[in-house]
């Protein structure tokens, strides 16, 4: 790993990072950052002597033009905040500016956090670049040049969260009370990740399908975003693998869905560099022995000992220990002997007194979804 000098693109604060990874988060402020914009930011201030950090801006009577060059070099040293107060500056003079709306919209993303990365508004802004331009067909490409790079970037910071599992498998390595609770601590910061990807399709879909299908390098751009995609939806089952978790089949279906709105304005040749194989994972929590035995994971028998499984044996440790044992091993023992008769035979007889035992202490065997 090689540490390098950066500055965040957020609180302007001296950092360090992992040159070899995609995108970290400022231990000062908490804001997510792109490694490479960083190191440039850092580099930006050693070698510019335009370092606006901290000034005072007087502008009073100034040319818009000046407001202008003053907002760009502020982007380039990446002052997102500063940027902007130039940009507003400027529109206080002309609010029909389209550089201005255009400056203003490649500087909101400096202050965007992983919790809002200002999203609608950069769409705002370049919807107004668009509208008051005088040469809309070269704004618009600028623009949407900006929007998928945009998306680019934050499904590249999501994907790097997401397999940032170090403390997890730390928590899940040391045997605390329950393996459910980490999952429960991974659910908001799972979703912030998540919510970056659902972001990437907003900035994604703000761009015409007409405009995708007859630009080739923004066709290229969207067959990577596809693809980032389908790796974040990958690294997020790895990651509920660790606590032992699955999605699911409603939300498998609706990330097929999704995947289709990324494809969205691509041609069948471009389309077909898709594979949506890894939207379809998912991590095995089935019984995989009852499913063998009775042929579906979905019958009264296997509902009988899923309800067993989440709200009896998860309930102590050495039900979990248990849980963890059979899953461990079953899946081997039904790949070798599952589709032998002597093996369905054996098992049969003992699950079919046990689930009748179980039915006779009440538990159900309705139809159920998955507690975990």
């Amino acid at each position: 790993m090689g540490l390098v000098a950066a500055k965040c693109t957020q609180c302007g604060a001296n950092i360090e990072v992992d040159e070899t990874k995609e995108a970290g988060i400022c231990q000062h402020c908490g804001t997510a950052f792109i490694t490479e914009k960083a190191i440039t930011n850092y580099n930006t201030y050693v070698t510019n002597n335009n370092n606006f950090a901290g000034a005072n801006i007087n502008v009073m009577g100034a040319n818009i033009d000046n407001l202008i060059k003053m907002a760009e070099n502020a982007i380039e040293a990446g002052n997102g905040k500063e940027a902007i107060d130039y940009a507003n500056r400027a529109l206080e003079i002309n609010p029909e500016s389209s550089k201005s709306w255009l400056l203003k919209m490649k500087a909101i993303e400096y202050i965007g956090t992983i919790g809002d990365p200002q999203v609608t508004e950069a769409i705002s802004y370049g919807d107004n670049a668009i509208k008051y331009s005088d040469d809309k067909d070269k704004t618009t490409a600028e623009v949407y040049d900006y929007y998928i790079k945009r998306a680019l970037a934050l499904m590249l910071i999501a994907i790097s969260n997401l397999k940032d599992v170090a403390k997890i498998k730390q928590l899940a390595g040391i045997g605390i009370s329950a393996m459910q609770g980490v999952a429960n601590g991974d659910t908001t910061a799972r979703s912030l990740y998540i919510n970056l990807s659902t972001q990437a399709l907003v900035l994604k879909l703000k761009i015409d399908d007409d405009y995708i299908a007859t630009h080739e390098d923004m066709q290229e751009s969207v067959v990577a975003l596809a693809k980032l995609y389908v790796s974040m939806c990958e690294a997020d089952v790895e990651r509920l693998a660790i606590y032992g978790s699955s999605l699911l089949p409603e939300a498998i279906s609706a990330r097929q869905t999704t995947l289709q709105s990324f494809k969205r304005g691509l041609p069948e040749n471009k389309e077909s560099e898709i594979s949506d194989e890894g939207v379809k994972k998912n991590n095995s929590s089935g019984c995989y022995i009852a499913t063998c035995v009775y042929g579906s994971y979905d019958c009264p028998q296997v509902w009988t000992l899923r309800r067993f499984r989440d709200y009896t044996l998860n309930a102590t440790w050495y039900g979990r220990l248990f849980i963890r044992c059979y899953y461990t091993i079953s899946p081997t023992l039904v790949k070798w002997f599952g589709e032998t008769k002597w093996f369905r035979g054996f098992w049969k007889s003992k699950l079919d007194r046990m689930v009748a035992s179980l039915n006779n202490k009440g538990i159900e065997n309705t139809a159920y979804k998955d507690k975990y």
